[in-house]
């Protein structure tokens, strides 16, 4: 054989025998232990519809959800298929130009929540958003408004020398750490405006707050974005893992992000029930919005559905994989409600096994630990049969 048709043997999706195709499967459809998946997320039906009224409305509502779960819920999986929903969403036209972002780990000062939002924002629009200021008149565009990052950003396009590719990613990467916040060289600085005064360094919180304002005025004003999702996972992390005078910090700077951008940005805060000191902070807490708890499993039926949800979607996954490389799919793909390679017996089993478990403890049985169950469940079976 060509190199070119050995390289397909380093593909795992032909392998000779594949075991789960089969059951119209790539692979094991499930989740396993601390994995997220971000295209299911099942039941959920009211935290879905809350949040889908709020973008639906986002000119005209409170923008502001907490997601409250313990570890296992499923916070993670919810926050992600919001980014999903809402880029769907998007895109066929059902909302406004809304753009979400995911952040995790918030860190021990709010400049780690601010690196996380200027990265994403940056990645997303920065280069159309250059190319829009250098296409405009740039005076015309100073007097829309007193706007620092504004006035910075039209030096910077004014001052661009070499036409290469190159030079101007370079430029943009100084840009992009400075509004990050993190310390330039003053060579860097005179990259950034070599004609005038460079750049202070972003020292204060505050003014890293006004200049992300400023930055999302620039992409609502030139239709790139009309609004934000801040899909915040971990928070509890800020009032759980700090010391005082850090949560102290944090809070204050929180509470100015909230007020600041509460025309651009719909905030959705992931966290557990009760984070230790979150009671000290009246303040954010009354700014996190409407409460909403994720369900754990009640019942088989319940944990059925689950199945079904992560069985389906695997099946289509499947469809579009053979489409995409030209292979036509097996026949007789398993209608909706068939569990193969699972029976509701092998479910139950699993369900009952884990809530005899949890029930002793006084909880309840959480996705996070009924599919990576489900998963080894249904490992067995295949290969057991292959």
């Amino acid at each position: 054989m060509s190199l070119r048709n050995d390289l397909v043997l380093f593909d795992p999706k032909n392998e000779v025998g594949n075991p789960y195709e089969e059951y119209f499967l790539l692979r094991n459809p499930f989740p396993g232990e601390g994995e997220t998946r971000f295209d299911v997320c099942s039941d959920q039906n009211d935290l879905k519809e809350e949040f889908v009224s709020i973008l639906k409305n986002f000119s005209r509502e409170t923008r502001r959800l907490r997601i409250n779960g313990r570890t296992g819920a499923g916070k993670t999986n919810i926050l992600k298929y919001f980014e999903l929903l809402t880029n769907t969403a998007r895109g066929a036209g059902l909302i406004e130009n809304l753009h979400p972002i995911y952040v995790h780990r918030p860190g021990e000062s709010y400049f780690d929540l601010h690196e996380q939002i200027v990265h994403e924002l940056s990645a997303l629009f920065l280069k159309d958003l250059f190319e829009k200021l250098r296409s405009n008149d740039s005076k015309a565009a100073q007097t829309h408004s007193n706007n620092a990052l504004l006035e910075m950003m039209i030096a910077h396009t004014q001052s661009r020398t070499l036409p290469f590719a190159i030079e101007e990613e370079r430029r943009q990467d100084i840009f992009v750490r400075w509004l990050k916040g993190q310390k330039l060289a003053v060579s860097d600085k005179k990259q950034l405006v070599p004609h005038g005064t460079p750049p202070s360094d972003i020292t204060s919180a505050a003014l890293a707050i006004r200049l992300l304002e400023e930055f999302l005025g620039l992409l609502s004003r030139h239709a790139l974005c009309s609004g934000i999702v801040l899909l915040f996972d971990e928070f509890e992390e800020i009032f759980e893992g700090l010391p005082r005078s850090r949560q102290s910090r944090y809070s204050q700077d929180l509470r100015h992000l909230f007020d600041t951008l509460q025309e651009s940005v719909f905030f959705v805060v992931a966290t557990t029930p009760e984070p230790r000191d979150l009671g000290q902070y009246p303040a954010i807490s009354r700014r996190l919005g409407k409460t909403m708890e994720l369900l754990p499993l009640d019942d088989s039926v319940m944990a059925t559905d689950y199945v079904l949800d992560y069985l389906n979607t695997g099946r289509d996954m499947y469809e579009v994989d053979r489409t995409a490389s030209e292979h036509p799919p097996l026949q007789n793909r398993p209608k909706e409600n068939d569990l193969s390679p699972l029976t509701r017996k092998d479910i139950e089993k699993v369900f009952n096994s884990l809530k005899e478990k949890t029930e002793e403890g006084g909880l309840d049985v959480l996705p996070g630990y009924f599919l990576p169950r489900i998963r080894e469940r249904t490992r067995e079976i295949v290969k057991g049969s292959s």
